[in-house]
């Protein structure tokens, strides 16, 4: 059973929790769950284990805060993806990554199929318009720099921090850039040298 099901639930875990070693400890937690479970012969043994592996999932959830690596598109689904609440999040995954049918997922998720459906399209139409939305980094970082200057939409200030959260990199640089600000700013506090500030003018002839 292992050997034939733990790719479908590593992938699954992967795509809900976005992050390779919590998916890792996930699958181990799953199957582990399951052999201490197993009771009985059953007749579908990989919608059992993607059972566990939600409630594996679920309680992790709320815990997690990843930040994906791969190539820009993907990177632009998983942060799309990641915005998502959690109940459309994994119906579309289970419809899409793993593929199962309407009817697998409303027994698996314990839902009827009407709201599998409904889920379904609502996480669709929500990919569509945050891929469609999501900034770039280079992007990002120049929305940051209107905002420090009070130039930014609302819209671009949303975008902003939708990207911030799943980018460590650009995190990384709006701290910089808070910092620097900061620094710079100490600049009009530095106070005057005493040579400087008792120095009369104009200036005497003689004076240098």
């Amino acid at each position: 059973m292992y050997r034939r099901h733990v790719a479908d639930v590593y992938r699954y875990a992967l795509a809900v929790l976005r992050d390779p070693e919590d998916a890792e400890q996930v699958t181990h937690a799953t199957f582990s769950n399951a052999y201490l479970g197993l009771k009985e012969t059953r007749k579908d043994y990989l919608n059992w284990l993607l059972s566990i592996a939600h409630d594996v999932c679920r309680r992790r959830v709320r815990y997690a805060e990843e930040d994906p690596d791969g190539d820009p598109a993907a990177d632009d689904v998983r942060r799309a993806l990641a915005l998502l609440p959690f109940d459309q999040r994994e119906v579309i995954v289970l419809r899409e990554v793993e593929g199962r049918s309407y009817g697998q997922i409303a027994e698996l998720l314990a839902i009827s199929p009407q709201t599998v459906e409904t889920l379904i399209f609502s996480a669709r139409r929500s990919l569509r318009e945050g891929i469609e939305a999501a900034l770039d980094c280079r992007e990002a970082q120049r929305a940051f720099s209107r905002d420090l200057d009070g130039q930014s939409t609302a819209r671009e200030r949303r975008l902003l921090r939708e990207h911030v959260r799943e980018c460590a990199a650009c995190d990384l640089f709006a701290r910089e850039q808070h910092a620097q600000r900061a620094a710079l700013r100490q600049l009009a506090q530095v106070e005057l040298p005493t040579a400087l500030a008792e120095r009369k003018f104009p200036p005497s002839a003689a004076s240098p």
